[in-house]
């Protein structure tokens, strides 16, 4: 096991960032390290993957462009649908973070519908980032996705009704603009 992986692994107990912070850190200055962090959203520990995602999501946050190169694996991982409460409300916002061609932009869409039927309300709501950071790559997509995120304004959790205002008023801009 990759050592980075072993230091998120060290004395966490369930529910704990652990290392995660730390890993994070130390991506952002070391950006080879996010294909080791993408391989372990795939690892057989449901705590290594979330402790994975939430390092990943945090250097994101610092610099996407390391994950670039991994969308399909994202992806992925995504479509696994691995258990993992961190993992899979991180996920979509990982996916908002990359630039996708337009059949992965297809799948991403796909995907991020059954977020809006099956998922909790976090990921709910990080899925309407996703699914409108496609469209501001793939513009022909704006009318298949407008309907989902317009239907997240009558969602009964507050943070998903604020996300679709929030995320509805991007895709105006962006219709706008054109």
């Amino acid at each position: 096991m990759h050592p980075v992986l072993l230091r998120l692994a060290e004395g966490d107990t369930p529910g704990t960032l652990g290392h995660a912070r730390a890993v994070a850190e130390e991506v952002v200055t070391h950006p080879d390290l996010v294909e080791v962090l993408v391989d372990a959203l795939a690892h057989d520990e449901e705590g290594l993957r979330n402790r994975a995602a939430i390092a990943l999501d945090r250097a994101a946050r610092h610099d996407p462009r390391p994950l670039a190169p991994f969308a399909g694996a994202l992806l992925d991982a995504a479509e696994a649908d691995r258990p993992g409460g961190a993992l899979r409300r991180l996920l979509p916002l990982l996916l908002s973070r990359v630039p996708f061609d337009v059949e992965s932009a297809h799948r991403l869409v796909d995907h991020a519908a059954h977020w809006l039927r099956t998922e909790p309300s976090a990921v709910r709501a990080n899925a309407l980032d996703a699914l409108v950071a496609v469209v501001h790559q793939h513009p022909s997509l704006l009318e298949r996705v407008r309907p989902s995120v317009e239907a997240a304004l009558d969602h009964p959790a507050p943070s998903v009704r604020a996300r679709a205002r929030r995320q509805c008023a991007r895709l105006d801009r962006l219709t706008e603009a054109d």
